[in-house]
């Protein structure tokens, strides 16, 4: 991936993607430094601490593979806050209706 900031609120934001930005608390401390690469992990981690935009290098040359890799970054991470939502036919057409949303967001 390369290209300039491209600011982005952090639940638009996936794991495989490259900070432009230093990450800063609300004191000015450096969470995560330009350049570094989101993880599950640390995305989950700037959620607890009240981050929510993070600003990411652009995507001009994203590849397939890359783009599979977030598409199912994407599901997982759906499938984890829709752990508890049990099987009405309701809850699994939730599901697939903010899969196939987010998943268009890709391009």
């Amino acid at each position: 991936m390369s290209g300039g900031p491209n600011p982005m609120p952090l639940d638009r934001a996936l794991p495989g993607m490259r900070l432009a930005c230093d990450i800063r608390d609300a004191h000015g401390t450096i969470l995560l430094a330009a350049g570094g690469e989101l993880t599950v992990a640390l995305l989950a981690a700037l959620r607890r601490r009240g981050i929510g935009q993070v600003c990411v290098a652009g995507e001009a040359t994203q590849t397939e593979d890359e783009r599979q890799a977030r598409r199912e970054a994407i599901r997982i991470r759906l499938a984890h806050l829709f752990r508890r939502a049990g099987e009405a036919e309701a809850d699994r057409r939730l599901f697939e209706a903010m899969l196939d949303y987010r998943q268009e967001q890709l391009g």
